[in-house]
C-alpha cells in the first residue's frame, strides 16, 4: 500500500445500476477509503494509474496484474454472482449481500494496513 494513503478500491462492474449503487453504499459506509466508480472500459488503465488494493469488475483477473491487487469478480445475472480472490484464496458467492461486500472491503483494508500480500491471484 501507499505510505499514507487512503485504501483505494475501483468499482467497475455492469450494469451501471449497480455500480453506482455499490459504489455510493461503499463511499457512505466506509468513508475513510477511497472508493472509484469506473466505466467497466476503462479500468486497465485506472488500475494501471490509481494501483487500487481492491477491484470490483465482470473480469478482475483479466486486467489486474497478479501479486497486486484483490479482486471481486461480479457478475449479478450469471451462477454464482461472485467470485473473490484476497490474500492468495479464491472462493464464490451463491448470494450476494451488501454485507459479503463491505467484509471483503475490511478484510482487504486490514491486508494492506498490515502490508500482507493481497494478491497472488
Amino acid at each position: 500500500m501507499r505510505t499514507d494513503e487512503k485504501v483505494r478500491v475501483i468499482v467497475a462492474i455492469e450494469p451501471r445500476t449497480y455500480r453506482q449503487i455499490i459504489g455510493e453504499a461503499l463511499r457512505g459506509l466506509r468513508p475513510h477509503l477511497e472508493v472509484v466508480i469506473l466505466e467497466p472500459g476503462t479500468l486497465r488503465a485506472g488500475v494501471e494509474r490509481l494501483d487500487p488494493e481492491l477491484v470490483f469488475a465482470p473480469d478482475p483477473h483479466t486486467l489486474v496484474p497478479t501479486g497486486r491487487s484483490a479482486w471481486v469478480e461480479f457478475r449479478p445475472y450469471e451462477k454464482p454472482p461472485a467470485r473473490i480472490c484476497l490474500a492468495g484464496r479464491q472462493w464464490e458467492l451463491e448470494e450476494v449481500e451488501l454485507e459479503d461486500l463491505l467484509s471483503v472491503v475490511d478484510r482487504t483494508e486490514e491486508l494492506a494496513r498490515t502490508r500482507r500480500d493481497l494478491g497472488n491471484c
